[in-house]
């Protein structure tokens, strides 16, 4: 199937798209590469369109061979392999960024990342809810749903999407809006990976002005403890947490930096306002005697740099993330605990982090109707978990869920979230809230996609 698939392909691909079969071929191992080695597998192929067209045809002559594919368009998805079976279909030659002043909007193509994006916009005197990672790519991180430090602020990154432009299992690119195939936009808004290719979106854009008036700067912090101050810090962060008095976000995590790789706490807060007033915001931070203790204004280009350590490709990483309803010390301390205890029975996890996130504004968000049913999660647990021995998965997926258990306790299992972005494994409902919203994505799947060429997601 594989072998008739490419044959009919070669003679209906523009020139410069590529056609990738050698797995022993330098090409082919370095498109291969992604974030994280965790269920790498080698494909039959790697496809790499150039155009629109490329991508339809490539999706209408799998669907006629019965060749099963996965897409790629950034490398961090765990999802984005596949057996010899089938094949990649990678977007990394599909890629264009235009921003729009007069609409206020930005169109981006294939598989822009992160940091091309926040460039663009930087120089446009714009910014848009991105993602903490540079090497990200930008489409499936919105059409996930998107976290982000602006959560609270203007909403999360499905929010901000005003168009798509979407190749169906039958082949067909299709523009969807609010005004066309409004349903299936929808529907792409917080989960268009299990719809199609998205091949292009066109996203809401603000002035840097939003992050601060120091020409688009934040204030940004870094509070790094002993944890003998732990529980100080967490009392603090649990009040910080649910005050509406400034619009904050900020992460605390639990982390084993090197070269000593002993257990400390790091506290990293974001200030949007006059960075003046930051201080006074985050002055119980600072008069808890941290080890060290800096704070700059930093770009919307910039901030994310300091996360570069952990976007680089190759190794065992994963992420786990939760909607957690309260931030509690006394669960952050169980976490701690479970942090020093995964690094005595398994010191290959020692680049590993778990970490709370936070977010809150002055003013209420407008609810957003979307499939992304979380716009009013506004606090996350993130379980970062590094590894370079294929054979501690268990291990390291064994103390993520004690983790967010841990953070969990006390709620009902009915109410427990789980961020649809990092997650294709735990119940539906628990990935998109509702019966009324579970019945429409099902609904929407029968008529976008019956068969699964996009996954059996919610067949």
């Amino acid at each position: 199937m594989l072998s008739a698939f490419i044959l009919s392909l070669r003679a209906n691909l523009s020139s410069e798209a590529q056609i990738l079969t050698d797995a022993s071929h330098v090409a082919f191992k370095t498109t291969l590469e992604r974030w994280s080695n965790e269920g790498l597998q080698i494909p039959g192929a790697i496809i790499r369109p150039t155009t629109e067209r490329d991508v339809a045809i490539t999706v209408k002559a799998a669907k006629k061979h019965s060749v099963p594919f996965v897409p790629a368009s950034g490398g961090h998805s765990p999802w984005s392999t596949i057996d010899t079976s089938g094949f990649i279909l990678d977007l990394g030659l599909l890629k264009s960024i235009i921003v729009e002043p007069k609409s206020n909007s930005v169109k981006i193509a294939g598989a822009v990342l992160v940091k091309e994006l926040a460039i663009a916009l930087s120089e446009a005197g714009r910014c848009t809810t991105l993602g903490n990672g540079n090497t990200v790519g930008v489409i499936p991180y919105c059409i996930g749903g998107g976290i982000n430090i602006l959560a609270a602020i203007i909403g999360f990154a499905c929010d901000q999407i005003l168009s798509a432009k979407i190749v169906t299992a039958d082949g067909e690119i299709i523009e969807t809006s609010q005004e066309s195939e409004p349903e299936l936009f929808w529907a792409i808004k917080g989960a268009g990976q299990f719809f199609g290719v998205v091949l292009e979106l066109t996203l809401k854009t603000f002035p840097l002005s939003i992050l601060g008036p120091s020409d688009g700067c934040h204030w940004v912090g870094n509070f790094v403890y002993s944890l003998d101050h732990a529980e100080n810090v967490c009392n603090v962060l649990e009040s910080l947490m649910v005050t509406s008095e400034h619009n904050t976000a900020g992460l605390i995590m639990v982390m084993a930096p090197p070269p000593a790789f002993q257990p400390m706490l790091a506290v990293i807060p974001h200030y949007f306002g006059d960075p003046e007033k930051a201080p006074a915001a985050f002055k119980a931070l600072s008069d808890l005697q941290p080890l060290l203790s800096s704070a700059s204004n930093m770009s919307f280009v910039e901030f994310r740099d300091s996360m570069d350590y952990a976007c680089v490709k190759g190794d065992f990483k994963r992420f786990s993330v939760a909607g957690i309803p309260k931030f509690k010390t006394k669960s952050f301390l169980k976490v701690i605990d479970l942090f020093k205890e995964l690094l005595d029975s398994c010191p290959d996890a020692s680049a590993s982090g778990y970490a709370f996130e936070w977010h809150t504004a002055i003013t209420e968000l407008q609810p957003q109707d979307s499939a992304f049913g979380f716009q009013d999660q506004l606090l996350w647990m993130n379980c970062f978990s590094w590894y370079h021995q294929p054979e501690n998965h268990n291990v390291v997926v064994d103390f993520e869920a004690r983790a967010l258990a841990a953070m969990r306790d006390g709620q009902v299992e009915n109410d427990f979230v789980d961020y649809p972005n990092s997650n294709r494994i735990s119940s539906i409902e628990r990935r998109y809230p509702g019966e009324a919203r579970i019945e429409k994505l099902r609904t929407l799947k029968q008529k976008w996609d019956p068969r699964g060429i996009f996954t059996q997601q919610l067949l």
